[in-house]
C-alpha cells in the first residue's frame, strides 16, 4: 500500500513524467548515435572547432572540449564569434529549439566567416535559413533532457572524421546499470538528494570534470529549483576556502571524484576536506564509473541528473517547468517587437 501511495505522490508532483525521460536516457543515446551515423557529411578540412549554444544546448560542447585532444575546441555562449573563426574552422551550431536568440545571432556571423557549419536542432528559425547541413533531432523534450540528442550526433560526426573515438558499448552498459538502480532508495542519487534537502549544494571537481560540475549545477537549478555553486581544484584553494563560515549557510559540499586525478589534486582534496569540514553539514564524494573518459563523464552526469530529480520530488516541485526562463524570453521578444 505504501508503494502505491508513493507512486501516486510522485505522479502528483512529476506531472510531465520527467522520470520516464530520465529512465529512457540510455535509449536516447542509442537513437542519437544512429542520427550521427546517418548524417551526410563530406571530408572537411579544419584546424579548430567551435560549438555555439546556450544552456542545455552548450553542455555538449563543454564535454567535447574535454574529450578532443588533437584539435582546439571552443564553446561560444554569446551573440558574437571570435575574429579568428574562419575557413579553417568547423562550427557546430546547437540549438534544441532552433530559436535561441544568442545562437541565431552567432550563426549569422558564422555564415560570413567562411567556416564549415553543422546545425543540430529539432526545428525552429535555424532551419528556415536552410543551412547546408542540418542534423535533425526529435522535438518534444526540455533541452536539458535532450543532452543525448544534442551531444552524440556531433560526437559521431567527429568520430567519423577521425577526431575522437571512445568505447560506446561500455558507455551504454554503464548508463543502463544506473537507470535500473534508480528505483532503489539506497542509490547514490537518492541518498544524496536526501542529504541535500533544505541545504545549499556546493559542487567541487577538478579537470577534466569541470563540464560535469557545470551540468550538476544547472540541473539543480532547473530541475530542483535551487541555487547551487561550483568551483574547481586547484583554483578554489587559492581563494574560496577562506570564505567558508561567513555568511553561515547550511550547505553540503559535493566533491566529484575521478580515478585519473593527479596525486597532487588528490592531496589538495584531502587537505581541503579537513579545512572546511567544520563549516558544512556534510562532505559527499561521488565517483565516476567506467574506464573511458566518455563513460566516466556521462555516468557522473547521469547520477547528477537523477539526484536533481529526486531532490525536486522531495521538495514537492515539478522538475520539468522552467517558468522564469519562459518569462524572460517572452519579455525579450516583447521588447524586440516594440523596438
Amino acid at each position: 500500500m505504501e508503494k502505491t501511495r508513493k507512486g501516486e505522490r510522485f505522479m502528483d508532483i512529476d506531472r510531465q513524467n520527467m522520470k520516464r525521460v530520465l529512465k529512457d536516457f540510455p535509449q536516447q543515446v542509442i537513437d542519437a548515435i544512429r542520427i550521427g551515423e546517418e548524417a551526410k557529411i563530406s571530408r572537411l578540412n579544419f584546424n579548430s572547432i567551435v560549438f555555439c549554444g546556450m544552456g542545455g544546448s552548450a553542455i555538449g560542447g563543454d564535454i567535447m572540449a574535454s574529450l578532443v585532444k588533437s584539435v582546439p575546441v571552443s564553446v561560444l555562449r554569446s551573440y558574437d564569434i571570435p575574429e579568428w573563426v574562419g575557413e579553417d574552422t568547423l562550427a557546430f551550431v546547437v540549438s534544441y529549439s532552433g530559436n535561441t536568440e544568442e545562437t541565431l545571432s552567432a550563426y549569422k556571423k558564422l555564415k560570413k566567416s567562411g567556416a564549415d557549419i553543422i546545425c543540430i536542432t529539432s526545428g525552429g528559425k535555424l532551419t528556415e535559413d536552410k543551412p547546408p547541413l542540418i542534423v535533425r533531432i526529435p522535438s518534444g523534450f526540455q533541452p536539458r533532457c535532450a543532452i543525448g540528442y544534442l551531444f552524440f550526433p556531433a560526437f559521431m560526426v567527429l568520430r567519423r572524421l577521425g577526431v575522437v573515438d571512445f568505447d560506446i558499448d561500455e558507455l551504454l552498459s554503464k548508463l543502463t546499470d544506473i537507470s535500473r538502480n534508480q528505483d532503489n532508495e539506497d542509490s547514490v542519487a537518492f541518498t544524496l538528494a536526501s542529504k541535500l534537502l533544505g541545504r545549499f549544494p556546493i559542487i567541487y571537481a577538478a579537470s577534466p570534470l569541470e563540464p560535469v560540475a557545470r551540468r550538476w549545477q544547472t540541473q539543480f537549478n532547473e530541475n530542483s529549483k535551487v541555487l547551487a555553486h561550483i568551483n574547481i581544484f586547484p583554483e578554489l584553494n587559492h581563494n574560496e576556502i577562506v570564505g567558508f563560515g561567513s555568511p553561515e549557510i547550511d550547505n553540503v559540499v559535493i566533491i566529484l571524484r575521478d580515478a585519473e586525478y593527479s596525486p597532487r589534486i588528490e592531496k589538495r582534496i584531502e587537505i581541503t576536506k579537513g579545512i572546511i569540514s567544520r563549516y558544512t553539514s556534510g562532505i559527499e564524494e561521488v565517483y565516476t564509473e567506467g574506464d573511458s573518459l566518455l563513460t566516466r563523464f556521462f555516468s557522473l552526469m547521469y547520477i547528477g541528473d537523477w539526484a536533481s530529480y529526486h531532490l525536486a520530488i522531495k521538495r514537492g516541485v515539478d522538475p520539468t517547468p522552467v517558468e522564469r526562463i519562459k518569462y524572460l524570453k517572452k519579455q525579450l521578444d516583447a521588447d524586440r517587437y516594440r523596438n
